[in-house]
């Protein structure tokens, strides 16, 4: 029997094709708008770093005035050190990790987990003992982070921008974590381009590479690092900056030359894992309906693309009818709990 043909049709029947990829988010059918609404609890702390010239603060200033526009209906908090000449009495540092390891007291609902983003913009400096990035007052290190975030249960996104960014990845990366860096490593210390970038892709439709109405980290992630590429070749310069992004735990981090599309293009050397399921399921900005879902049906859907991923590293092992005919009940279970168009 052609499994392939029969599971790609039912996929089709049921509204899932977008699902054969990294599955993110369908619009809400009229069974779903039923239940109660139930939003996944996401606080954003954007932060502007030193700018040295104001021609970086100008640039730093509209970036994070894309993010603020793109998420202004969540609890978004900024810190702007741009402006050298004016001072507000507080550390921007210790605002940071007071922010970072704040813990909330409200339970999450039905087994999800709330969303804590940091989103730094600004330049960065490494030297042998560690990497910063660059603020009003005392820099902050990455290791400070990780110490901050440490006692925190909650999906965290955080995303360096600056130069110099690459070893946060390996003190920030773990489990429900996304880590994303402007660079690969501490040395690339020429002005990084990658925050513009991303903070121009959050929430422009052509970032959407499913078609699924919406933009995920991961999806904004390709975007700005396909650009940055663009704008060196533009200029005939050769790149200073290689973005990461990490959200397996391994603290490796993958760049996006290994994506076509949304779509892996190539696996990782000695049996590594890709980054870049997380990504793909968390969302930056919505152009449908909002997901109206129970938090129930989340969690389940979190679980059944979980087990999609993991059974797609099975694929040559498994045999190709044995393959489909499993990816196929996962997906019939995902369709139960998923918004369909």
């Amino acid at each position: 029997m052609a499994w392939h043909k029969t599971v790609w049709d039912k996929f089709v029947s049921i509204g899932l094709v977008g699902c054969f990829g990294f599955c993110s988010h369908l619009q809400v059918d009229a069974a779903c708008a039923m239940d109660p609404p139930v939003q996944t609890k996401r606080s954003i702390l954007v932060v502007v770093g030193a700018a040295g010239e104001e021609e970086f603060g100008k640039i730093f200033r509209e970036s994070a005035e894309r993010w603020r526009v793109a998420l202004q209906a969540d609890e978004l908090q900024l810190l702007d050190g741009t402006d050298v000449g004016k001072s507000d009495g507080k550390d921007h540092r210790q605002q940071i990790l007071d922010w970072c390891s704040r813990v909330d007291n409200e339970p999450n609902e039905g087994g999800i987990l709330g969303e804590r983003w940091l989103v730094m913009i600004g330049h960065g400096t490494h030297d042998r003992n560690s990497s910063k990035f660059n603020l009003k007052g005392p820099d902050i290190t990455a290791e400070a982070i990780a110490k901050a975030m440490s006692a925190v249960k909650v999906k965290w996104l955080v995303i360096d921008g600056s130069s110099s960014s690459g070893p946060f990845i390996n003190a920030l990366s773990g489990e429900n974590r996304i880590i994303i860096t402007a660079t690969k490593s501490g040395s690339e210390q020429n002005y990084s381009r990658f925050s513009e970038y991303m903070s121009k892709s959050i929430s422009d439709p052509s970032t959407d590479l499913d078609h699924d109405d919406c933009v995920s980290i991961l999806e904004a992630f390709l975007a700005a690092s396909n650009r940055v590429s663009q704008f060196y070749e533009n200029e005939g310069r050769l790149a200073s900056e290689q973005a990461l992004l990490d959200d397996n735990g391994d603290r490796r981090g993958t760049p996006a030359a290994f994506y076509r599309g949304a779509r892996p293009a190539k696996a990782p050397a000695n049996g590594l894992k890709l980054d870049g399921a997380l990504a793909s399921r968390t969302l930056v900005f919505n152009f449908g309906q909002p997901d109206l879902r129970t938090a129930e049906d989340k969690a389940q859907s979190e679980l059944l693309l979980d087990q999609i991923e993991s059974l797609r590293d099975q694929k040559k092992e498994l045999g190709q009818d044995a393959y489909f005919e499993k990816i196929e009940r996962l997906f019939l279970e995902l369709a139960k709990v998923m918004p369909t168009k």
